[in-house]
């Protein structure tokens, strides 16, 4: 096995912002990550240049905090929902091209400060998993709304192997994500 680390060690979190939905637009200055709008149409990534569906955008006069903008490679992560099951769902923000982006309403910036230690798409699909999401439940409170706070996040420690063996992993499964994603959009066609 690899090196463990607490996920503190090795990102920072940041709060989204919070825009009414009656705010937001189909064009405008920014981008828009709406926790709403992940739950349906979105998987694993959040690609700009070829989102799963469109996102919607906000005006530039909106009061945007500098750490709610998303850079490449962010993880964007739902952290409130009003069931158990929908917590911890985390996507990687794929931007190479730097649209000004805005992470919104109850999502959490997840950035990644230690890439020599951890590549973002590696964490991004380690939250995925069956054994993360129980390691994450066990910091769950609420009872209408469930929320897990970000410091606690940062508590759950994980075990990484080499960069080289990350590399490896996110290729074999962006390989089963692309053919998942491409099946989906075949299936979405032949539905319409």
């Amino acid at each position: 096995m690899g090196s463990k680390y607490k996920i503190g060690e090795l990102c920072n979190f940041f709060r989204g912002a919070s825009v009414p939905r009656a705010r937001m637009q189909e064009s405008g200055d920014y981008l828009y990550v709406h926790y709403g709008d992940l739950y349906k149409g979105f998987n694993i990534y959040i690609d700009v240049e070829d989102p799963q569906k469109p996102l919607p955008a906000i005006a530039s006069s909106e009061k945007i905090k500098g750490e709610q903008f998303l850079v490449d490679q962010d993880i964007v992560y739902v952290l409130t929902s009003e069931t158990v099951n929908d917590l911890g769902h985390a996507f990687l923000f794929k931007d190479p091209t730097s649209v000004p982006a805005v992470a919104g309403t109850e999502t959490t910036i997840m950035r990644v400060s230690r890439q020599d230690l951890v590549l973002p798409a590696y964490l991004n699909y380690m939250t995925q998993t069956v054994r993360f999401k129980r390691l994450l439940r066990q910091y769950v409170k609420g009872m209408k709304v469930f929320r897990v706070h970000p410091s606690d996040v940062a508590r759950i420690e994980i075990d990484l192997p080499s960069l080289e063996d990350q590399h490896k992993a996110v290729h074999i499964l962006d390989n089963i994500e692309s053919k998942i994603t491409l099946n989906q959009r075949t299936n979405d066609n032949l539905a319409a």
